[in-house]
């Protein structure tokens, strides 16, 4: 025990600190107008004249603040503050949301108990038989399912929820974000907006219902007769101001109605005299309703004289009718005898044997006028409960003394009912558990599973009284109640308060400062936010024995602030800075002063000078380390030699090599020679083409094919018609020629006439020339036969051709004597040789 008190001090102790140092987040919340921010969300969704729809958005509303505000909204089942961090789970039909650990632990018990009632009823009931004989089967058991909290709307046991899910269902354990609402996922809700009108929500992820739709749409009125309009979805179906004037189904009146749709017109709600249905009476009635029936019996005599009609005012004519009693039975039906109206029915003496009404026995009277009596016969009944069985009247009901002993659909207490026959009714006392709130008790009939929450409403106030607000019973603590007086508390500090009536302490003042900054000693007020009675935690020893841990301090004023205009260290901008920091510093520019070579600038960082206002350079400025930057003349391309110095440059002396215009001579000049523009533009080019020429005669010929005569030169050579070089012309056959001057031959001048000798000698060879012709196509002819003749021979169909006997002439045989004796000669040669041999060997 002692271990076990140690340690649960320890818990208290730990707890303690813990609530303590806990700060809820809606103290950090600012002094907003609630109201005015939801009116501005929901101005485009109200409608004056959808009164269900104006319901839907104060739900809505209502579901926003209660989100906001950490700890407004409050779980009907462990009556505990909802945090913005903490899993939940909203029905789909009242959107009232709970803790997701609850719901699931309600959803669990609420299933689990129901199948422990199911069992216990069908334990030892399998069905039974009345005392009628009928099988009587066992109770029915009702489905599994389980109930929101709030509205009572039966859920599945598949429908329990398992996982923490946004209020549009799009993304499963959404992150708490500081700019979105509470266990939302910020995206478009997109549900169908009710009624349906094809829209979806266009709000983000929120709780509650959605509102109604505040698309624009082009509608006529109901009637038809006013000119389409832009209104909203929901308002199509508007009304004009004009009247009906249909005529009714009565034929008289006309619909004063205002605009409804056609062929809807309410009943006639005037009045007119109309006569009942027998034409006795008249009476002022609705046009709608025009038949009525009066009291009076008819009376009218039958075709018998005898008889009378006893209808109550019915319509059409019964007098002289036939009577209706003229055919007639027996008491008990098996005989139909016709006579006289007025004569007596008799009994047909046979055996009644109508069905009694036991349903079971027939009736063994004779014929009897009247109704039939009990049932007396004697059978074996068994009671309502099955216990007992006893020999009795079939007509009376046999119920035993036995009370039966099981439990009532509370599963509580007992039926205790005299033969209840398993029929035991519902338990009709009342359940007086404690309910979650701990002031009241439940005032229901006693019931299964947990109760309701407590229906009664509790009176809370502000702090000043001025406010108050109607709460659930047990929501008291955690009620947020908004008071627009100024709060009443004595302020801490020196500013008057400002703040709304409130809970708890007072919140930080959040009002500027206003005193002289003492600490800095500059004479400036201090802007910075109240700080005379800041909140700070006690010292370890002082906390000793002391339920506060925290106590108010008047703290020192912070570094000032306040704006001063300072100039940096070297000159270039000012700038202001906060009054603790106000020292020249440098504005890490660079020092842009012009240097004494007087083309660059000091490319330092700003630093520190004699005088700042003087832009040249001064002690601390870099000295010039760059080489001449000054523009090169025109043509140019060769840099300075010098270091950076004031222009003018000195005249360039790099000799430059080129060759001359016709390119078999190479030139020398300077560069600052060939590129001096001293003297007009005329003489500038004569000078640089007088450089670049080598001074010798041109090498080009001209169009006529002579050579130039001028010198060296650029372009095109000058004057080509002065050419005179001397040139042969000679006639078409070139037999005749002659020499002339260039010039001549540019005229025009480029041929000779033939004379007679060079006609002739054209004719003759023109002749020839034919005579050469002629001949070549003969044998071009003679070519082509030959060829054409092979091919037929070749490729041409054989024709049959009968053979011819042709006598042959022996003709003398001419012997080659010379052949034949160097054959002779050789064989011998053969043969000598081998008998040499032969002779040899042997």
């Amino acid at each position: 025990m002692e271990k076990f008190s140690k340690a649960q001090a320890k818990n208290l102790a730990a707890a303690q600190k813990l609530v303590n140092a806990y700060d809820s987040s809606s103290e950090d919340e600012g002094e907003l107008d609630e109201k005015h921010i939801l009116d501005l969300l929901y101005k485009h969704y109200k409608a004056p004249v959808n009164a269900a729809s104006d319901n839907n958005i104060n739900r809505t509303a209502t579901f926003l603040e209660n989100t906001l505000h950490s700890g407004a909204a409050t779980c009907l089942i462990c009556i505990g503050s909802i945090r913005r961090v903490e899993s939940i789970w909203s029905c789909k039909s009242c959107y009232c949301f709970f803790h997701l650990n609850c719901i699931q632990r309600w959803a669990n018990d609420s299933v689990m108990q129901m199948k422990v009632k199911a069992e216990q009823q069908n334990n030892g009931h399998q069905g039974y038989y009345n005392h009628l004989g009928e099988f009587v089967p066992p109770k029915r058991t009702k489905s599994l399912h389980w109930c929101c909290p709030q509205c009572r709307r039966d859920y599945q046991p598949a429908d329990r929820p398992t996982q923490y899910e946004c209020f549009c269902g799009k993304e499963v354990n959404p992150q708490p974000q500081p700019f979105l609402v509470p266990h939302s996922c910020g995206e478009i809700c997109g549900k169908l907006l009710q009624p349906k009108c094809g829209h979806d929500c266009k709000l983000l992820c929120h709780p509650g219902p959605c509102p109604p739709c505040a698309q624009l749409a082009n509608s006529s009125c109901l009637c038809g007769k006013a000119a389409m309009r832009s209104v909203r979805c929901i308002d199509k179906n508007w009304q004009c101001e004009q009247k009906c004037q249909l005529l009714l189904s009565c034929g008289m009146h006309k619909c004063n109605q205002r605009c409804h749709r056609p062929g809807q017109c309410p009943p006639c709600s005037s009045k007119s005299s109309q006569p009942c249905e027998c034409k006795r009476e008249q009476k002022v009635v609705n046009c709608a309703e025009p038949k009525w029936k009066c009291n009076n019996v008819c009376g009218a005599l039958f075709a018998c004289g005898i008889h009378t009609c006893e209808k109550v005012c019915h319509a059409g004519s019964c007098e002289g009718a036939e009577c209706p009693f003229g055919v007639r039975s027996c008491p008990c039906g098996k005989s139909i005898k016709s006579g006289a109206c007025n004569e007596p029915q008799e009994t047909c003496g046979d055996t009644c044997q109508k069905l009694l009404s036991c349903g079971k026995h027939y009736c063994t009277q004779r014929c009897h006028r009247g109704a039939c009596n009990l049932c007396l016969v004697v059978t074996k009944k068994k009671c309502r409960c099955g216990l007992h069985e006893k020999e009795m009247p079939c007509s009376k009901e046999f119920n035993c003394e036995t009370k039966c002993k099981q439990m009532r659909d509370c599963g509580k207490h007992a039926c205790n009912r005299k033969c209840c026959g398993d029929q035991c009714p519902p338990c009709e006392k009342i359940c007086g558990k404690q309910l979650s709130c701990n002031k009241h008790k439940c005032q229901s009939v006693c019931h299964n599973g947990p109760c309701y929450p407590c229906k009664l409403e509790s009176q809370v106030n502000c702090r000043c009284g001025k406010t108050r607000r109607s709460v659930p019973c047990g929501r008291e603590k955690n009620a947020r109640i908004v008071c627009q007086e100024l709060c009443r508390i004595t302020p801490k500090c020196h500013h008057a308060i400002k703040h709304r009536c409130h809970k708890g302490e007072c919140p930080p003042c959040v009002q500027p400062c206003g005193l002289t900054n003492d600490s800095s000693g500059c004479g400036h007020i201090c802007k910075a936010r109240c700080h005379a009675a800041q909140r700070v935690p006690r010292p370890d020893q002082a906390t000793r024995g002391k339920q506060h841990k925290y106590e108010y301090r008047a703290l020192p004023h912070p570094r000032c602030e306040e704006g001063v205009i300072v100039r940096c260290i070297g000159g270039h901008e000012l700038a202001t800075w906060p009054c603790w920091n106000s020292k020249p510093t440098s504005c890490q520019r660079k020092c842009a002063r012009q240097l004494k070579c007087g083309n660059h600038q000091c490319d330092r960082v700003c630093h520190a000078v004699p005088e700042p206002e003087d832009m040249h350079q001064q002690a601390g400025c870099a000295n010039c380390e760059q080489g001449c930057t000054i523009p090169r003349p025109p043509g140019c391309t060769h840099p300075c030699n010098k270091g950076c110095h004031p222009p003018p440059c000195a005249p360039c002396a790099f000799v430059i090599k080129n060759k001359c215009y016709c390119g078999l001579n190479q030139v020398i000049y300077k560069c600052s020679e060939y590129f001096n523009e001293e003297g007009s533009l005329q003489e500038t080019l004569e000078r640089r083409q007088r450089f670049n020429s080598c001074g010798n005669r041109c090498l080009k010929n001209f169009d006529c094919g002579h050579r130039c005569m001028t010198i060296c030169h650029p372009g095109p050579c000058p004057n080509p018609e002065l050419c005179r070089k001397k040139l042969r012309i000679y006639c078409k056959c070139k037999r005749l020629k002659q020499e002339i001057a260039c010039d001549k031959h540019r005229a025009g001048q480029t041929s000779l006439d033939c004379d007679a000798i060079c006609l002739a000698e054209r004719s003759k060879a023109q002749a020839s020339e034919q005579q050469q012709q002629q001949l070549k196509l003969q044998q071009e002819q003679e070519r082509n036969r030959l060829e054409l003749e092979k091919y037929e021979q070749k490729f041409g169909k054989r024709k049959h051709k009968e053979r011819k006997t042709l006598d042959v002439e022996p003709t003398k045989s001419n012997i080659n004597w010379q052949r034949l004796s160097i054959y002779a000669l050789s064989f011998l040669v053969v043969i000598g040789a081998l008998a040499v041999a032969y002779y040899a060997d042997s």
